[in-house]
């Protein structure tokens, strides 16, 4: 069962990792998505994407019946500079009005009232003679006082016309027209736009908004509602047009006019009514009067672009904001940064095409934000658990850093370069464990395996004389001191430093002397102590030094030939311990002295010991006392020493026999 939790607790943490990743970035993301959606007040950004949008979608010339009779320099230059006579402009609306048009917009302000009474009345007659002309209110902002006024036309005409309609649109913070209100007015929006009233007279079907219900909670300031963006059918020239003296000179034929929506107004440059718009931004302007006959042809057609509900604005911005971390997590970081291009850019197409193609608008802002934000926050999550997963190893390497630390100050954080070498070298002790290991599966495989394969064979034979016996102990034998060199390795490389107790190092030397004296009789070598009258006190492993000792004085006696001695001498001074098994025999050929200590080293009648271990073994043992150890030849033969340094706030006690 604990096995099955362990394992299980595992998968579950394997697994939460990730996920808890995904939903922390998708948290970010959203946050990111609304904090860019509210953020973008002036809707720049969504405006721009609005243009984009314009600009890519095919935009053919629809079938309309909406004309222009513009006033424009041809016009000026036969009847002269603006503005004209009320009664030249009366006779342009008899004009037009005999050619049974569908009805007629005059985008010309009559809200004062001049100085001919006459040319008044002329107007009054043929706006009411004509029965279906619509005209224009003026919403406009005082220069002197900043007060907002409603410019209605002077009341003769008001009464007589078929109707009025406010003629304005909606300028964005860029100075770009885009939009229009449907319904304005001061402390009430009750003025419908221009259009809508041309449309309604003109019994043409529209979907059109119903007049909101009159508030007064702000009776001095500009109320609008219902917002719509345009869809301009091209560039500024697009709506068909007819000029102005053309029609008074009657140089033109009437029937062009006939049934049709006529819209009469000023083209004519340095006239001062044009306004920039999305088809117009990278060309000239756009008259206001085309504006308006755009917005006649957007409502006649029903390709006015409303707002898409505030719910569904926020499902599909919270949705396609976390749509990435689908592939982010799957995908290698290339991959995923060309994925989450791509993703932007289908994302700027799909947004810019939206009000073109469904009728309703919304701000892009919150997702492009996201979708831009997605892949460096999932970069930047993926090198935190990184990091995370470094400091966890470098921990786990911390033990051993610990090993070769002597003060607590030296343990520093570490930069990101730092951690970089750590892992360099903790790759190299690894690669050198794996050759490590190599040697040591060669090792078993062949010093130990050898003779515990000799002693299967005599023993398969079934022979076992007085000789076969002698054979069999010396193969046992060797293979269980082959194993006993290994153990004792294995237990010198996992000693832990900070562990050793206090030791005296004149009692381990006797001890291991002692244990040698039956093998140096056996030799006809003498051993020969040179110790200090005094006890020596170090940190360090009793067994672990004594079986190095007894190594070094083992190799010694059996390369001294008979009647040679081996002598052992301890010294001290005020910074370190030493040690010394000096030979009388023939040293250490030159070639052996370079690899003499290496592990699994070999040579022809080496020091090491015919496993390799012994001195390898004696190695580590001093290097795990922060030591070091070393063998010379001199005259008398090979003299093998060890050096133990005396750490800061080690005790040495000196006491007297």
């Amino acid at each position: 069962m604990g096995s099955v939790r362990a394992r299980w607790l595992t998968w579950l943490k394997n697994w939460l990792t990730p996920v808890q990743n995904q939903i922390l970035v998708g948290l970010m993301l959203l946050f990111l998505a609304a904090a860019s959606f509210v953020g973008d007040r002036d809707a720049r950004i969504q405006h721009l994407v609005y243009d984009f949008g314009w600009r890519i979608m095919p935009h053919p010339a629809p079938s309309t019946d909406v004309i222009i009779v513009a006033i424009d320099e041809a016009s000026l230059a036969r009847y002269g500079r603006w503005p004209w006579s009320r009664s030249l402009d009366a006779e342009l609306i008899s004009r037009v009005c005999q050619a049974n048009p569908k009805v007629i917009g005059v985008d010309i302000a009559f809200t004062e009232q001049g100085g001919d009474p006459a040319a008044n009345q002329a107007l009054r007659d043929a706006i009411a003679a004509c029965g279906k002309v619509v005209l224009p209110v003026l919403i406009e902002t005082s220069r002197d006082e900043g007060q907002v006024r409603e410019l209605p036309p002077i009341p003769e005409l008001a009464q007589a016309s078929a109707g009025l309609g406010r003629i304005g649109v909606v300028l964005d913070p860029d100075g770009i027209a885009r939009s229009i209100n449907l319904w304005e007015g001061i402390g009430a929006p009750v003025w419908p736009l221009m259009a809508q009233t041309m449309l309604t007279i003109a019994k043409t079907p529209i979907t059109s908004s119903p007049q909101p219900k009159s508030t007064l909670s702000h009776p001095y300031q500009l109320v609008a509602q219902d917002n719509r963006l345009l869809d301009f059918i091209g560039p500024a020239g697009s709506v068909p047009t007819l000029s102005a003296q053309a029609v008074l000179a009657n140089s033109a034929p009437l029937t062009a006019l006939t049934h049709r929506i006529v819209l009469i107004g000023a083209t004519a440059a340095g006239m001062g009514d044009f306004v920039s718009t999305p088809a117009t931004t990278q060309g000239a302007p756009m008259a206001g009067v085309e504006v308006i006959a755009n917005s006649l042809i957007s409502m006649e057609h029903n390709q006015l672009k409303q707002p898409l509900p505030i719910a569904w604005v926020l499902a599909l911005t919270g949705i396609l904001a976390l749509i990435p971390l689908l592939w982010l997590p799957r995908f290698m970081p290339l991959t995923g940064l060309i994925a989450s291009i791509l993703w932007f850019m289908v994302l700027l197409i799909t947004t810019a095409l939206f009000p073109f193609i469904t009728g309703y608008y919304f701000s892009p802002t919150g997702i492009l934000v996201a979708a831009l934000s997605a892949y460096p926050l999932w970069s930047w999550r993926r090198l935190e658990v990184a990091r995370k997963h470094l400091n966890n190893e470098l921990l786990r390497l911390l033990p051993y850093q610990l090993a070769s630390v002597h003060t607590p100050n030296e343990i520093k954080p570490l930069n990101f370069e730092q951690r970089i070498e750590v892992i360099q070298e903790a790759q190299a002790r690894m690669q050198q464990l794996q050759a490590e290991r190599d040697e040591m599966l060669d090792f078993i495989s062949h010093d130990i395996r050898v003779p515990l394969a000799n002693a299967a064979q005599q023993l398969a034979s079934g022979e076992l004389n007085d000789l076969n016996r002698s054979r069999l102990a010396v193969q046992l034998k060797r293979g269980h001191e082959l194993a006993q060199n290994y153990l004792s390795l294995s237990r010198a490389l996992a000693a832990k430093p900070d562990s050793f107790p206090e030791i005296e190092l004149n009692s381990m030397l006797e001890q291991a002397i002692d244990a040698l004296y039956d093998l140096a009789q056996a030799q006809q070598v003498t051993l020969v102590r040179r110790l200090p009258t005094h006890d020596i006190w170090i940190k360090g492993d009793f067994s672990l030094l004594e079986r190095a000792t007894i190594n070094l004085i083992s190799n010694a006696v059996s390369f001294t030939p008979a009647g040679g001695q081996v002598v052992i001498t301890l010294t001290q001074s005020t910074q370190a311990v030493a040690w010394c098994v000096q030979d009388t025999g023939p040293g250490v050929p030159d070639d052996v002295l370079p690899r003499l200590f290496q592990r699994f080293g070999r040579g022809t009648s080496h020091r090491a010991g015919s496993t390799g271990l012994g001195l390898y073994f004696v190695r580590t043992v001093v290097e795990k006392h922060q030591g070091t150890v070393h063998a010379i030849n001199t005259e008398q033969g090979a003299k093998f020493s060890i050096s133990l340094p005396l750490q800061n706030g080690e005790s040495i006690t000196n006491q007297a026999n």
